[in-house]
């Protein structure tokens, strides 16, 4: 089973902080200004991020060996095709987050299940 309430808490933690992360980050760069509405697209690419993810795992099960090199590789194609087709110029889709948190989230999801005695 993939989905277990600790690492669905853990991914929605880790998702959350990458996105704000970015959006300080950019804002304190001066690249936006940083507004409740400007989060949104950090946001949304996360979690989109870490339902691209689940969705990896749940159709490719046996990539849940190696998690670091089972979402590095697909995690930089993934940013490559949103810069390609022009994906990635929306408003809504900020690529960084995305691509982080489909690696980092996919790391956590494919954590095994530890049994307690």
């Amino acid at each position: 089973m993939l989905l277990t309430p600790k690492n669905i808490k853990s991914t929605i933690i880790i998702s959350v902080v990458t996105a704000l992360t970015l959006f300080f980050m950019r804002g304190l760069y001066s690249e936006i200004e940083i507004t409740p509405i400007n989060l949104m697209p950090y946001l949304l690419s996360a979690f989109c991020g870490v339902a691209l993810a689940f969705l990896y795992l749940s159709l490719f099960p046996s990539q849940r060996k190696d998690s670091f090199l089972t979402f590095l590789m697909p995690g930089f194609a993934l940013i490559v095709v949103l810069l390609l087709t022009g994906l990635a110029n929306l408003w809504l889709i900020d690529e960084l987050a995305f691509m982080l948190a489909f690696i980092l989230g996919g790391q956590e999801i494919s954590k095994p299940i530890e049994k307690s005695l």
